[in-house]
């Protein structure tokens, strides 16, 4: 098993913010996780004219998992002063790739049984299955992947991160830098990348190329992670400011989150192409931390509240298969009604229990086999 080792990064004193229990489910991110699909799911559907911005809800789910995934790494860390990258890696496997084949299988079958139009080619399967989706569809389009399926890029930007952040967290712990330090190189490398963007859209680079590829779509995951690791609410951050300010900032965060939110929602709504292809990403970003920083610890608030129902709550955890299958869905009913709305609805609907019903059946009992797996051959956690 692999570790990072040595001794603690520095790490600044506690802030004045609301605790978390750090061992259970950081609370509304759930919710987060069901709004945001949910956005993404309009953007797919039928009623939808082209103007929804469904890729506002990829964007929160980028930014989510850059927070998530480094938060849990960051956790162990400070908890034990090192990362079990074996763990990690069997973690995201098993967390991913069973849900994922599944797709990929029901699509292939689909197409084969002509249920589906599809010209699936063997490079179009393998690029899903090896995870760079997103630099086949650059490269070759969508046609030859597997019917419905041209979302696993955003899984394919994931996957290519988690390949490379616990490394490179490991390299830069050995080489003695502050977490401090790391976040700010993060913020920016965030910060470059929509120059990149520009750059490449000014030189005749196309929708997919700016659209679809890791290097120019990994800020919103940067942007996340920078957050867990400089202000994460969740370990308890001060926010380097005066006294005064940080008092201010706090009884005034129920307003800068409001503003947040409208600058959110305008930015995603501004129509030019040109726009969502540079910056856009990066003011949705720079506004999700205040509103991330809200709803994880402003959970008692009405928008808490809601964000942490049962509904929400069960809607998020499904959502990595509703992700998933959602295109399937929607493909398959569209043809049978003419009423958008009523399409949606019902696919909706189908969705979330197919959804449900791949939970059951693939999800819960992978995790299972991944825990008895890592407590019969991985050294326990340190407490």
């Amino acid at each position: 098993m692999l570790f990072i080792g040595g001794p603690m990064p520095h790490t600044t004193s506690p802030s004045p913010a609301p605790s978390i229990n750090t061992a259970s489910r950081i609370p509304s991110l759930d919710g987060l996780r069901a709004l945001a699909v949910l956005i993404v799911f309009i953007g797919h559907g039928r009623t939808d004219q082209g103007q929804w911005p469904g890729y506002a809800g990829v964007t929160v789910f980028f930014f989510l998992s850059g927070f998530l995934i480094t938060t849990l790494l960051r956790r162990e860390l400070e908890r034990s002063g090192k990362i079990g990258l074996s763990r990690f890696y069997l973690r995201q496997a098993f967390r991913i790739l069973p849900a994922a084949y599944f797709a990929i299988s029901v699509s292939l079958i689909l197409a084969a049984s002509g249920a589906l139009p599809a010209s699936v080619s063997g490079w179009g399967v393998l690029s899903e299955v090896f995870n760079f989706t997103n630099y086949y569809i650059v490269a070759a389009g969508y046609e030859s992947l597997p019917p419905q399926t041209s979302q696993m890029w955003s899984l394919a930007v994931e996957e290519q991160y988690y390949l490379v952040v616990p490394v490179a967290l490991l390299v830069a712990y050995r080489c003695g830098a502050r977490r401090s330090w790391i976040g700010w190189a993060l913020v920016g490398v965030a910060l470059v990348i929509p120059a990149w963007r520009i750059y490449l859209g000014l030189h005749g680079a196309d929708f997919d190329r700016l659209y679809f590829s890791t290097d120019t779509r990994l800020d919103s995951i940067l942007w996340g992670a920078a957050f867990a690791l400089l202000i994460n609410p969740v370990m308890g951050d001060a926010t380097r400011l005066a006294s005064r300010i940080r008092r201010w900032m706090s009884q005034h965060l129920g307003w800068i989150a409001i503003v947040a939110v409208l600058i959110f929602a305008a930015s995603a709504a501004v129509p030019a192409l040109s726009f969502r292809l540079s910056i856009s990403t990066t003011v949705q970003c720079i506004t999700l931390i205040p509103i991330f920083w809200f709803v994880i610890t402003r959970s008692e608030t009405r928008i808490g509240r809601l964000l942490n129902s049962r509904l929400l709550v069960r809607m998020g955890v499904l959502s990595f298969s509703f992700y998933l299958l959602h295109k399937l869905v929607l493909a398959l009913i569209g043809p049978l009604l003419d009423t958008p709305i009523v399409t949606d609805s019902i696919s909706l609907l189908v969705s979330v229990l197919v959804a449900q019903l791949v939970f059951w059946v693939i999800e819960a009992p992978f995790t299972r086999l991944r825990k008895q797996i890592e407590n019969r051959f991985l050294p326990p956690l340190a407490p």
